[in-house]
């Protein structure tokens, strides 16, 4: 059995990843895809004149988060494959649950912009419309 796990650092995704790898340590492997996360808060104004730089802080922060997730993964039983996926985090997490090997999807119920899922629906609300597998929702 396949699982797909999105994440994006908040801790409804940490545990939903925890819940994921207990899973699949029992039924098959796991495999945590993650949307980059917006870079972090800064505490002081800045001026940001370099978007490649940016992209590369977002890229490292995702793929850091990855490797993380995936030693932990490693060290619950499950055997583990990393995607970092980039763009609407549930339509990504959705194309990435199409192949026919992932037999659903486990998110959290709340990621890292709450305003936005507030306002928009939130991406866990959104991937159980879109997306063609079961998709579990961990709080």
């Amino acid at each position: 059995m396949r699982i797909l796990v999105g994440v994006d650092g908040s801790d409804p995704a940490q545990r939903a990843a925890r819940r994921a790898f207990a899973l699949a340590s029992r039924l098959g492997d796991s495999v945590p895809g993650a949307r980059p996360s917006p870079p972090p808060v800064i505490s002081e104004p800045a001026v940001v004149l370099n978007v490649a730089d940016l992209e590369r802080h977002v890229y490292e922060a995702g793929k850091l988060l990855l490797e993380k997730l995936a030693a932990e993964a490693r060290n619950s039983g499950a055997q583990v494959e990393m995607q970092l996926l980039s763009g609407p985090a549930a339509e990504v997490i959705a194309a990435a649950a199409q192949p026919d090997d992932v037999d659903f999807v486990v998110v959290g119920s709340r990621g890292r912009t709450l305003v936005g899922s507030i306002l928009l629906g939130g991406t866990s609300h959104r991937l159980v419309h879109i997306c063609k597998k079961p998709v579990m929702i961990v709080h």
